[in-house]
């Protein structure tokens, strides 16, 4: 074990110890609104610290208020950690939320995303495959978490940033703004990451956070999200997970509860719901997107989908607004 690892080690044992006596308060996850304020904002170009080989990646991102950040990896979930600023967050069907300075959410994998700055924003994304990647004396926690989604009602929001969070993404942009960029620290610093979450946040709230990418086989719902929007129908969805059709639809029904075919129209009706409530994307950005072979064909996806045309949702949604 090298000198570097033996500090990290030293140093989240030593932070830990001296978070004992708060044990007791480990669930009341208050914003801390100082960290706006110690957080350093810079106009420095993004720090990374990157594990390609493990599918991990950590980023920070300054944003300048009215600017949209648009390059998030869409083959991997996101945990965002908003640390300053002020931000509109939306994605698929969902309505925009509104994440302030100390608060926290997730854009799983494959999901079409708006996040509009309010004023100069900093935020730090952890990007991650799958939930395999969490170490794996956390995947009880997982199971669980997993259970306990027939008992939820879900809904996208945020989660504030716990004081003992808030600590470890300060040393992590420490971390990063010095250079060390080793994909052995990316990984030990997301399976912190995760060991944080856990510990001190309510299953509840964890169940909910995780709700979109928890399931009994979570590598095949991460694998099958992942190929969703490169698939033209349930074939080929079959074969690029490299599973006979039989099996496969087997497979897919006891994960998702429901066949190939149902999920796909759903989740292609989530898109284009999305798609629709961006005033920049036109009726033919939405057909080529979505690989509809005429204007006829997307007005019919849609009256079966929302109830109306594709011009009617827009001005449904523009109202909404």
């Amino acid at each position: 074990m090298t000198q570097e690892y033996i500090w990290i080690i030293k140093r989240f044992t030593l932070f830990l110890q001296k978070s004992d006596n708060k044990r007791a308060g480990l669930f009341d996850i208050t914003p801390n609104k100082k960290m706006m304020e110690r957080l350093p904002y810079t106009n420095t170009p993004p720090f990374y610290n990157n594990a390609e080989s493990a599918g991990i990646c950590f980023k920070t991102y300054m944003i300048r208020s009215e600017e949209k950040l648009s390059d998030l990896n869409l083959k991997a979930n996101h945990l965002v950690f908003l640390v300053k600023g002020e931000l509109s967050a939306q994605y698929n069907e969902f309505q925009p939320i509104k994440v302030n300075g100390g608060e926290l959410f997730l854009i799983p994998i494959s999901a079409q995303y708006a996040l509009t700055a309010f004023a100069e924003t900093q935020l730090v994304v952890c990007a991650f495959e799958s939930l395999h990647l969490v170490p794996n004396k956390l995947h009880t926690n997982i199971r669980i978490y997993t259970a306990m989604i027939p008992m939820l009602r879900f809904a996208f929001t945020s989660l504030p940033i716990h004081d003992m969070l808030e600590q470890y993404l300060l040393l992590y942009i420490e971390y990063m703004k010095s250079g060390i960029d080793s994909e052995s620290i990316c990984v030990l610093k997301f399976q912190e990451l995760f060991t944080l979450l856990t510990n001190l946040y309510r299953k509840d709230d964890m169940a909910g956070l995780l709700y979109p990418i928890l399931g009994q086989s979570p590598d095949f719902k991460s694998h099958v999200m992942e190929h969703f929007p490169h698939i033209n129908n349930v074939d080929e969805l079959a074969g690029k997970m490299g599973m006979g059709r039989g099996s496969f639809d087997l497979k897919f029904k006891k994960e998702f509860g429901m066949t190939p075919l149902q999920w796909i129209l759903k989740e292609k009706a989530k898109h284009v719901y999305f798609s629709l409530s961006e005033p920049e994307n036109t009726l033919n950005d939405v057909m080529n997107k979505y690989n509809f072979n005429s204007f006829t064909h997307l007005n019919r996806f849609c009256k079966q989908q929302f109830g109306c045309s594709p011009s009617e949702l827009r001005k449904r949604l523009t109202r909404n607004d």
